[in-house]
């Protein structure tokens, strides 16, 4: 008889299944984070919220004669007020009950995954947030298609393929967003190479380059989204901020700004940008409370700017020589404004915020979506109308960002990208 041979025994061997889960993607929620823990939170109903601002001064300085004379007409302070609705925004999940009962237990699966998509749905909620917060200008766009070809979907920049992620459901839109072309489902995503692309199971009917992808719910010609970083953050004369006439207001709700034109990252721009600030608002007017945002190709750029002007000193106490690190660690900061940088940032772009004039208004906080005090329901089949062995819940929001002072804040744009990016 032959010797036993692996074959022989593989059916007595234990597999083993590695207990630790790891996160294969993305789900930056930096700048939502930052507005909830540095803005303010107003509770609201549904009506809009009014925001009070001091527009424009008053009164009427000049030289008088004071044996008697004239001393005219006077003027006084303006007020105007904005004002901003709350949007309602959800994330749905579904589950068939064989995943239940196959991940119910330790002797069963690593991990119970109907438990675990409770915790991981809200951390995707979330991300889905802060992508739409740092996309949108208030219209839903969360990119913009270069070209198209077999469902794959090539990403112009900046944005680029950031502002989705696998399962979305998004809409594709004429650049002028009238005419919703239809949606498709986000089977692939990539983000970090130069040319970014997204993958879907269709493409609609018409769709060309210059299209705009919008995120899921919004309907009818020219949508109205989430009032964003880009909303805010604005060198826009025209249009409406928070329902008042960019025109009407002008400068006075025009973020100061400062057009790179395709040029790479500068101390001179960011003195600039900080400058443009105190000259719209005084020069008391500190930069301690601004943070300075970005994607990290431009924390790339910053630092590479440090790079060609850094001196190594090796200093040896007797112990030897230190270690080496030639790139740099620890606190980052722009003109001693702290940077803070994530993926879902434009990349092109570099926004001092700040925050103490940001918030949202809330009508429903982010929590389970609720009936009755019932969180899970069950599915029902469309031609039986018997129940499905599957189940539904989700979480959802109702709430909307505002800024009561556009220009406490600035940003530089255009900017090129490093090598490699």
């Amino acid at each position: 008889m032959a010797a036993q041979g692996n074959a022989n025994v593989v059916a007595v061997e234990l597999e083993k299944v590695r207990s630790k889960l790891t996160l294969l993607y993305e789900r930056d929620d930096i700048l939502l984070t930052m507005i909830q823990q540095k803005g303010d939170l107003e509770k609201v109903s549904n009506r809009a919220m009014r925001i009070p601002l001091q527009m424009f001064s008053g009164g009427r300085g000049g030289a008088y004669n004071a044996d008697g004379g004239d001393m005219g007409r006077g003027g006084g302070t303006d007020y105007e007020v904005a004002s901003i609705s709350p949007l309602p925004f959800k994330f749905s999940v579904e589950i068939t009950k064989l995943v239940e009962y196959g991940t119910d237990s330790k002797e069963k699966a690593v991990a119970n995954a109907a438990k675990r998509e409770v915790a991981e749905s809200m951390k995707q909620f979330r991300a889905f947030l802060d992508k739409i917060t740092n996309s949108s200008a208030g219209d839903g766009v969360i990119g913009t298609i270069t070209s198209v070809a077999a469902n794959v979907y090539t990403m112009t920049i900046p944005t680029g393929a950031v502002g989705v992620y696998v399962g979305q459901n998004v809409s594709v839109y004429s650049a002028n967003l009238v005419t919703n072309r239809g949606a498709f489902n986000v089977l692939n995503v990539d983000t970090v190479s130069a040319t970014q692309t997204i993958t879907g199971d269709a493409t609609p009917a018409g769709t060309i380059a210059t299209d705009v992808l919008v995120y899921e719910g919004l309907t009818g010609a020219n949508p109205v989204g989430i009032f964003g970083l880009k909303y805010h953050q604005s060198a826009a004369t025209t249009g409406t901020w928070q329902n008042l006439n960019r025109a009407t207001f002008a400068p006075f709700l025009t973020t100061p700004s400062v057009n790179a034109s395709s040029a790479a990252l500068t101390p001179g721009f960011v003195r600039l940008a900080i400058n443009k600030i105190r000259k719209a608002l005084g020069t008391k007017q500190s930069s301690q409370k601004l943070i300075a945002y970005m994607n990290v190709d431009q924390e790339h750029s910053w630092e590479n700017l440090g790079i060609t002007i850094s001196q190594i000193i090796k200093q040896d106490s007797g112990g030897g020589a230190n270690d080496l690190d030639l790139l740099f660690t620890g606190k980052k900061t722009m003109s001693g404004v702290p940077i803070t940088s994530s993926i879902n940032a434009d990349q092109t772009r570099v926004d001092f915020l700040d925050l103490s004039h940001w918030g949202r208004s809330v009508l429903k906080d982010i929590d389970f979506f609720e009936v009755d005090g019932k969180t899970v329901f069950p599915l029902y089949n469309a031609t039986s109308g018997a129940p499905a062995a599957a189940y539904w819940f989700a979480y959802d929001t109702v709430f909307n960002i505002f800024n009561d002072s556009p220009r406490s804040g600035s940003f530089i744009s255009s900017l090129s990208r490093p090598a490699g990016y």
